[in-house]
């Protein structure tokens, strides 16, 4: 049995390697992170209930982020190009639940996403709900929702993840 504060710090630690991934656009790696069942959602409004009776910003099951990744990697899709770099920040890290028994983890923490591409530079910001599993000894992602401060608002659009 693992103390609070390194709980604290293994799962933090997944969060951050997460946001690296990302960062340096190891897409495979990143998608590893997640179980097979696992899925992507980005609420189009506040409070939102669930991502399958309302619209969402993005809503992705293990085949449609396979399909973002391989347009990602296609020398064509020329509206990739060139391919948009980011800095993603996660900080604020609390741990929700955590249930040895049933391997599962429920954390939240909070982002800044800085993404720039021909020119320019965006911002995104808002808050992460990580529904964790852990599996053969590895933190694996349930649920990974993305929570944007202006989901509701206009949304220039972004070809990478939150």
């Amino acid at each position: 049995m693992t103390s609070a504060l390194e709980s604290h710090h293994r799962i933090s630690q997944f969060l951050f390697h997460e946001a690296r991934l990302l960062d340096e656009q190891r897409w495979a790696e990143w998608e590893k992170l997640f179980l097979d069942d696992g899925v992507y959602w980005a609420p189009a409004t506040p409070d939102q209930p669930d991502p399958l009776n309302h619209v969402s910003i993005i809503y992705e099951n293990q085949l449609l982020r396979k399909v973002r990744i391989a347009r990602f990697q296609s020398p064509a899709a020329p509206s990739l190009q060139p391919f948009p770099r980011t800095a993603h920040l996660v900080s604020n890290v609390m741990i929700d639940e955590d249930d040895d028994g049933a391997g599962s983890i429920k954390v939240n923490s909070r982002f800044l996403m800085v993404e720039y591409r021909r020119g320019v530079q965006r911002f995104y910001g808002g808050a992460y709900a990580h529904d964790l599993a852990l599996r053969d000894g590895a933190l694996r992602i349930r649920q990974k929702k993305v929570d944007l401060v202006n989901c509701e608002g206009p949304l220039e659009s972004s070809s990478v993840w939150f």
